[in-house]
């Protein structure tokens, strides 16, 4: 499913990554990485550690400069476009919020630095922080608040700004099993509503599977496969995204017309 629109009336915009290349003291990271995303879609970049993923969302926010290619938001070459210039909100794994704020000025801390006047300010920062479903802790510090109720503010003020693109860097990883779980269905409500293109980084397969129109999954630096998530379990394209994706049985035979001989059993061959 992708959403062109949330409730809300914002229209999500179409966001390209054109042959991305970037090099670290002779290690490639990227190596000629393409990626097209829909208007309001979510796609996740899975892999494991040093397979690119963390570097292409950094280049796409502008937080590090590519080597090669081109970065296009909504049909406007950002290339070479500062990060504070690209209209584009962040969550990390660290909450980052500022502990001497409550979460309404938390949220309201981004807007600040975009010259938001104060009666808006308040107003977007109150309809954020109820969307994420924190009404009642409005008032609360940081200190105050569970590891899941600081990434929900987190959420909250990247998408008060009106971002035309939401970046989320493993933002469960700090959690308990029982709260990512929670909060990762809580964040696809939220995208689905708000209508934000969306790109969510992740190493864990069952994170990726269950959150993302679209999966990515990465490897030296390039997408190995990008489809539906249905499609990556069932029909994975390559040995490694059967192996990363989900547990396999992998057994040597020989290719006879339609046939597989298996330890001198014959199968139909279905091709994925």
């Amino acid at each position: 499913m992708t959403a062109a629109a949330g409730t809300g009336g914002r229209t999500g915009v179409e966001v390209r990554l054109e042959d991305l290349r970037r090099r670290y003291a002779g290690v490639t990271a990227l190596d000629g990485l393409n990626l097209t995303m829909a208007p309001g879609e979510l796609v996740a970049l899975l892999g494991p550690s040093g397979c690119g993923k963390t570097t292409a969302l950094r280049l796409l926010a502008g937080l590090e400069e590519a080597d090669g290619g081109r970065v296009v938001i909504a049909g406007e070459d950002v290339t070479n476009v500062p990060a504070n210039k690209r209209e584009i909100g962040m969550v990390f794994q660290a909450y980052s919020l500022f502990p001497h704020m409550t979460a309404m000025q938390n949220v309201e801390f981004g807007m600040q630095l975009h010259d938001v006047g104060a009666a808006e300010r308040r107003k977007r920062a109150g309809d954020m922080l109820e969307l994420v479903g924190l009404s009642a802790h409005v008032h609360k510090y940081a200190n105050q608040l569970s590891g899941g109720q600081q990434q929900r503010v987190a959420l909250a003020r990247a998408l008060a700004i009106e971002p035309k693109v939401l970046l989320l860097d493993e933002p469960l990883s700090a959690l308990d099993a029982r709260v990512r779980a929670r909060l990762r269905d809580e964040i696809r409500r939220v995208q689905l509503e708000v209508g934000t293109t969306t790109l969510f980084v992740t190493h864990d397969q069952e994170e990726a599977l269950a959150i993302a129109d679209r999966v990515g999954v990465m490897n030296a630096g390039r997408i190995e496969q990008l489809g539906p998530p249905t499609t990556i379990y069932s029909r994975p394209a390559t040995p490694f995204v059967a192996e990363f994706v989900g547990l396999t049985n992998r057994l040597a035979g020989t290719v006879k017309g339609g046939e597989v001989e298996v330890r001198g059993t014959r199968l139909p061959l279905v091709k994925p």
